[in-house]
C-alpha cells in the first residue's frame, strides 16, 4: 500500500518545530561569545571611549547630571538602578514558566554573554568611578584607567567599564524585543532599556556610571542581541 504525500503533511504539519534544531545554552553561549559583531562592539567602544573621555564630554555630561535636584534624581532613578539586578535573570525565568523554551535560553545567554564579557573589560581596564574623592577634578577622574587584572581589587568589576548595568538589561530587553510576538512586551523592552540607559548616565545625580561607559554596555548590548536572536527567529 503506499503512502499519499497529503497523508504525509497532514502527520506531520509545517508549523511543528524540530526539536533537533533548537540550539543548546552551552550553543548559544558559544555562538554568542565567539562573535564577529562582538569583537566589533568591543573595538568601537574602546574607540568611542578614547573620544569621549580624552575630549572632555564624558566629564561635561556628569557636571551637568549634577545640576539635577539629589531627591529628584534619586526618585526617577533609583528603581531601574536596583531592579536592574534581579530583570535580566526573572525575565528568563518567567519566559520558562510560560513554556516559552527557546526565548528563555536565548535571553539567558544573552544575560550570561554580556555579564562574562562585561565583567572581563571591567577587569583589564578598572576605570575610575565618578564618585572617586580622589582626584578632585571630574575631568581626571574620567579620563583614569589602571590597565592590569583587578588594578582596584574587587571594586574593579563592580564599577568602571562598560556599564554591566546597561550591557545586561539591554541584551536581555533587545532579544526579547525582536522574538516577541506582542507590541506591548516589546515597546515595553525599549522603555526600559532607555530608562536604565539614562539612569546609569544620568541618575543618582551622576554617581554612577560616564556616558561612555553606557555607550558601550549598549553597543556591546546590541552585538549580542543581533548575534543571538537574528532576523529568522524575529516574532516566532
Amino acid at each position: 500500500m503506499s503512502v499519499r504525500p497529503a497523508a504525509i503533511a497532514r502527520a506531520c504539519p509545517t508549523g511543528t518545530p524540530n526539536r533537533s534544531n533548537v540550539p543548546s545554552l552551552g550553543r548559544l553561549l558559544q555562538k554568542g561569545l565567539l562573535s564577529l559583531w562582538l569583537l566589533t562592539s568591543v573595538v568601537v567602544s574602546i574607540g568611542l571611549t578614547v573620544l569621549l573621555s580624552r575630549t572632555g564630554i564624558d566629564a561635561a555630561v556628569n557636571q551637568f547630571a549634577r545640576l539635577q535636584d539629589p531627591t529628584l534624581s534619586v526618585t526617577w532613578s533609583a528603581f531601574p538602578m536596583l531592579a536592574g539586578f534581579a530583570v535580566p535573570v526573572l525575565i528568563p525565568l518567567v519566559c520558562a514558566a510560560r513554556g516559552r523554551k527557546e526565548t528563555a535560553k536565548a535571553t539567558l545567554a544573552a544575560f550570561l554573554v554580556a555579564l562574562i564579557l562585561v565583567s572581563v573589560l571591567k577587569a583589564l581596564t578598572s576605570r575610575l568611578h565618578p564618585e572617586a574623592l580622589v582626584p578632585i577634578s571630574v575631568l581626571a577622574k574620567s579620563q583614569t584607567f589602571s590597565f592590569g587584572f583587578l588594578q582596584a581589587g574587587l571594586m574593579s568589576v563592580v564599577e568602571g567599564w562598560p556599564s554591566g548595568h546597561v550591557a545586561t538589561n539591554a541584551a536581555v530587553s533587545i532579544v526579547l524585543a525582536r522574538r516577541t510576538k506582542h507590541a506591548w512586551i516589546a515597546t515595553s523592552c525599549w522603555i526600559w532599556l532607555a530608562w536604565v540607559t539614562l539612569a546609569t548616565t544620568f541618575g543618582i545625580s551622576g554617581d554612577v556610571h560616564w556616558l561612555s561607559d553606557s555607550l558601550a554596555g549598549l553597543l556591546i548590548a546590541v552585538a549580542i542581541a543581533l548575534r543571538l536572536a537574528p532576523a529568522e527567529t524575529l516574532q516566532r
